[in-house]
């Protein structure tokens, strides 16, 4: 069984902000949207400087338009990273203001890859070969364990 982890790591703190973060996000469904607000406040958490939310789904990391209206609406850097090492899809986004990187690799192919590098990605194997430890070393350059996120 291999690792999969997604997650949305969001500058600065901002859970008094998930309201706000569902709604761009579109999590809501107009029927169970409170529920899904308390089901986010109980798995969002802050560390580091950094605001994170898990997408066990693998859903919203891939939504760059609402990942990048996330960051330009509070105003702060947004990346987030996926790895999935049963499907060898491992990935990051990076959104500020209108800077943008979406790097996306699945099964040794180059599904996505825009924007300039971005300095965390210096010493790493940005390709069609990156892997998992490549994602675990730039989250760590940031202060973020992507095993316990």
């Amino acid at each position: 069984m291999g690792f999969s982890k997604a997650i949305i790591a969001i500058k600065g703190n901002h859970l008094d902000h998930l309201e706000k973060v569902a709604a761009i996000l579109n999590y809501f469904d107009g029927v169970d949207d409170q529920e899904v607000l308390e089901e986010l406040s109980a798995t969002a958490k802050y560390e580091n400087g950094w605001t994170l939310i898990g997408d066990e789904e693998m859903v919203y990391v891939v939504e760059d338009d609402l990942i990048g209206e996330l960051s330009q609406e509070l105003d702060t850097a947004v990346y987030t990273f996926t790895v999935q090492t049963a499907s060898a899809s491992y990935g990051f986004s990076y959104f500020q203001g209108d800077k943008n990187r979406v790097f996306l690799v699945e099964d040794g192919e180059i599904i996505t890859d825009e924007g300039e590098s971005i300095p965390i990605e210096k010493d790493q194997k940005i390709s069609e070969y990156i892997g998992e430890e490549d994602i675990v070393a730039i989250t760590e350059k940031l202060g973020i364990s992507l095993e316990e996120a």
